[in-house]
């Protein structure tokens, strides 16, 4: 065998080689439904810290498990809304009254959010009752 043959044998076994690990190899799973659903929650500046982030995680992440990103941002815009909203009011994110703030906010919001329709919102959606 000459040298040439010997490191064409050599390449040919390194590519055999690297194509068996790459068969063999686990996938890499994709990115969880929470780990994207937080993320898109953060770029809306709502972070596990902040008010109203486990209404803006469980809207995202149910949205995504439904193959819905797009929903999945709108919800986390409306969930940002609705904080600003009630901080207008000069609730603190520790009540009562905040959590049902949000609450009302965020489901009148999110109305839109599945219809064609763009609606404009005022510092105050939702009229407490």
């Amino acid at each position: 065998m000459t040298r040439s043959q010997i490191h064409a044998g050599i390449a040919f076994g390194s590519i055999l080689v690297l194509a068996g690990v790459a068969l063999l190899a686990p996938a890499v799973p994709p990115a969880s439904a929470e780990m994207q659903a937080s993320r898109i929650c953060r770029d809306q500046g709502i972070t596990p810290s902040s008010a109203g982030y486990d209404i803006c995680l469980w809207q995202a992440e149910k949205a995504l498990e439904g193959g819905e990103p797009e929903i999945a941002r709108a919800l986390a815009r409306v969930t940002a809304e609705a904080r600003e909203a009630c901080r207008s009011q000069g609730l603190e994110a520790t009540t009562g009254d905040y959590r049902v703030c949000m609450e009302r906010e965020t489901k009148a919001r999110s109305l839109p959010v599945f219809s064609d329709e763009k609606l404009k919102f005022g510092p105050q959606l939702a009229k407490p009752e």
